[in-house]
């Protein structure tokens, strides 16, 4: 894994708060409106040792945003569908394992 700057680890930490949070109003603004901004992230986030390999849809299913939220991310970062963290789990796992929306799992 490479390093990450100090400044992308903070911009990691204030887009998983937003999920934590379930604020999805302002994560869905950020990643409509920041594009390449949401993209550099998304790849930076898998070398970030702290976070165990997970993604911005690992964190996002476990809370069962909005679909629209997801479709977004998902476009911006088709990847993130078969990453897995370090348990070996995908993004489907971990939502299937926290009782997410059928939607979310279909």
């Amino acid at each position: 894994n490479t390093m990450i700057s100090s400044n992308t680890k903070s911009m990691l930490t204030g887009m998983l708060d937003l999920i934590e949070d379930q604020d999805w109003n302002r994560l869905e603004y950020i990643v409509k409106s920041e594009p390449k901004t949401f993209q550099f992230l998304s790849k930076s986030i898998s070398n970030c040792n702290e976070l165990n390999g997970m993604t911005f849809l690992h964190a996002c299913v476990r809370f069962d945003p909005p679909v629209k939220v997801l479709e977004r991310m998902i476009q911006l970062y088709p990847q993130a569908l078969s990453v897995e963290d370090c348990l070996g789990r995908t993004p489907l796992h971990v939502a299937a394992g926290s009782k997410a929306s059928p939607w979310i799992t279909n």
